[in-house]
């Protein structure tokens, strides 16, 4: 099985971080603002997570739906870039389980990917249902009379 990490910017290596935000009664575990490298078991979710736009995002991964606080900022033609980790090759006293979503890697200041994938951020629809955004149909007739969708 391998951990992802999913990004709009292209890497090569990932960087420990303070993740931020509060901690909420029910929102935010402690662990999830850990100083580290988050990474996921689930493909999609670092699809999800590189895919969204500025702005707060929920994401119910159980139902596999997504809702945008900005959906107008949501890109599905923007290059997105999807990092592979076999964790074999991180020491298992550094990698630490948060949930079955996340994974965060403590005590390692960069990681470097085995592999990178670039995609776009479009693939996101593959995994999830974006509530509050929909893919405007690109309607257009040539001169000739030809429709392209």
């Amino acid at each position: 099985m391998l951990l992802y990490h999913g990004s709009k910017k292209r890497l090569e290596y990932l960087e420990s971080r303070q993740a931020s935000g509060e901690p909420e009664e029910g929102k935010v575990h402690p662990d999830e603002l850990l100083q580290g490298i988050y990474l996921t078991p689930d493909y999609g979710f670092a699809v999800a997570m590189a895919a969204r736009p500025d702005g707060a995002t929920e994401i119910d991964d159980e139902a596999r739906e997504i809702t945008f606080e900005k959906p107008e900022s949501f890109d599905p033609e923007s290059d997105i870039f999807i990092y592979s980790f076999d964790p074999a090759r991180i020491p298992a006293e550094n990698l630490k389980h948060i949930d079955k979503w996340q994974s965060v890697v403590t005590g390692i200041h960069e990681l470097r990917p085995d592999s990178t994938e670039q995609t776009k951020a479009r693939k996101v629809l593959d995994y999830y249902k974006i509530l509050n955004w929909e893919e405007k149909e690109l309607n257009r007739e040539t001169s000739s009379g030809i429709k392209f969708r």
